[in-house]
């Protein structure tokens, strides 16, 4: 826990609200706004009743108690309005895109920043926030809101991701720890079977679980993107276009890490696919791709097993030739940024600051348990002074790599969750092209 907010003092926040705003909103939401007060209206994605909207209300409430002031004179006021779901919260934006009837702020998932950029639904707001502010949040946060070289969005959580493993396991068959994988000298996935095989010989737990099937078709982009990364390939060239990229030779070298993977698996003997969500803390398994909720889990869980394992960074692709490539992490999570219908950018703007500023992040970090993304939360909490906390937050800092930032994202993610379940379920057979699969699933993209 941060020793910023005291157990007791979150608690109540979250229960009654540091302001003592009404629940519908507090005052923007009776009478907009007057001479005095300026509301700024923020869409959220999440119900009240949930802990992460319930966060939300504290931070509105904490934002409002500053009583910051317009240009003009007048007190800011935030108003969060809950839309409940991700779904409603779209339906909800395209309603309102033609009539102006956006509110001041709206939440945007990390992946999305750049369609609304480029559909003009967002507005840059570099210009009305000090470098200050800015310069301290993690660089994944600021590349994965840039377009165009204009700033669109900010976030206040994360979801770094690397390869959880066991280092009882691996001490036990002669590795130390100067033989894990670190940010400076990874391991690459030929490394992570090499460990598997060593285990499998002694006789011990040694398979790894890979979270295919986690967050439906934006999970394989999230946890998987960086196998293109890493051998130095990308998701679309600088007409916007996929298919020579992805079906590029380093993006099908990248590719075929997991691909190989897959090939040596045909008689299921080196990925989990069990149902135990727990399976590698409780020691059936010895390695994990995911994110950072199964820390907590371990804390709160598997006391016992907190010593026992680390997180390296995401396995980097490797050539015949023993070449390895570049450090890439999965990262990324929801944020916000300001519409065009917005009446005070600079008043918005000042509201996305603090819905993503380190206040608000350590809140989100102590409450829900999202990853903060302030520089200034990550050297200083002291969570993130040893163990898995300290990876993932070196993890994050030195090498998150966003998912791709386009315009047509949402059909590139479904076209690439495809080529994942390609992989998964034909590699080995005799008609198993990846190649030819990747360009294929490329070209719907492109069309």
């Amino acid at each position: 826990m941060m020793k910023k907010f005291p157990v007791i003092m979150l608690a109540a926040m979250l229960a009654f609200g540091v302001g003592g705003m009404s629940a519908c909103g507090g005052g923007g939401d009776d009478g907009g706004d007057t001479d005095t007060v300026k509301v700024v209206k923020v869409w959220l994605h999440k119900s009240e009743a949930e802990p992460e909207g319930k966060t939300f209300r504290a931070i509105q409430d904490m934002f409002n108690d500053l009583k910051l002031k317009t240009d003009d004179g007048r007190t800011i006021v935030m108003s969060i309005e809950y839309k409940n779901t991700a779904d409603a919260l779209s339906t909800a934006i395209s309603g309102e895109i033609l009539s102006g009837g956006l509110p001041d702020v709206v939440a945007v998932d990390s992946p999305n920043i750049t369609a609304y950029a480029s559909d003009e639904i967002l507005v840059p707001i570099g210009d009305y926030l000090e470098e200050s502010v800015v310069s301290d949040y993690v660089d994944s946060v600021i590349e994965q809101s840039t377009y165009n070289g204009k700033l669109y969005a900010l976030s206040g959580m994360d979801a770094p991701g690397g390869l959880y493993y066991n280092k009882e396991l691996l001490t036990s068959v002669g590795y130390t720890e100067a033989d894990f994988g670190t940010i400076e000298n990874p391991w690459s996935w030929k490394d992570v079977e090499e460990a598997m095989l060593k285990l499998k010989e002694a006789g011990k737990s040694y398979k790894i679980k890979l979270n295919l099937g986690f967050g439906g078709d934006e999970g394989c982009m999230y946890l998987y993107s960086p196998l293109v990364y890493s051998a130095g390939g990308s998701f679309f060239d600088s007409d916007g276009k996929v298919t020579a990229a992805l079906g590029g030779e380093k993006s099908i070298a990248g590719l075929e890490m997991l691909g190989d993977l897959f090939e040596k698996d045909a008689a299921n003997e080196w990925v989990y696919n069990g149902t135990n969500v727990n399976a590698f803390p409780g020691g059936e398994i010895a390695f994990e791709i995911y994110g950072p909720w199964l820390v907590s889990t371990i804390e709160k869980d598997y006391k016992s097993f907190v010593d026992k394992y680390d997180i390296m960074p995401f396995p980097v692709y490797e050539s015949e030739a023993g070449e390895k490539g570049t450090v890439a992490s999965p990262c990324g999570s929801w944020g916000f940024g300001v519409t065009r219908d917005s009446r005070d950018y600079k008043a918005a703007a000042q509201v996305v600051a603090y819905l993503t500023g380190p206040e608000a992040s350590e809140l989100l970090y102590d409450s829900i348990g999202t990853f903060p993304t302030h520089k200034s939360v990550l050297e200083n909490g002291d969570d993130f002074d040893s163990g898995a906390l300290k990876s993932l937050s070196d993890i994050l800092v030195q090498t998150g790599a966003p998912r791709p930032m386009m315009v047509n994202y949402p059909k590139l993610s479904s076209a690439y969750s495809d080529i994942i379940e390609y992989m998964e379920t034909k590699a080995g057979a005799s008609d198993y092209n990846l190649a030819e699969q990747v360009r294929s699933k490329a070209q719907t993209v492109d069309r």
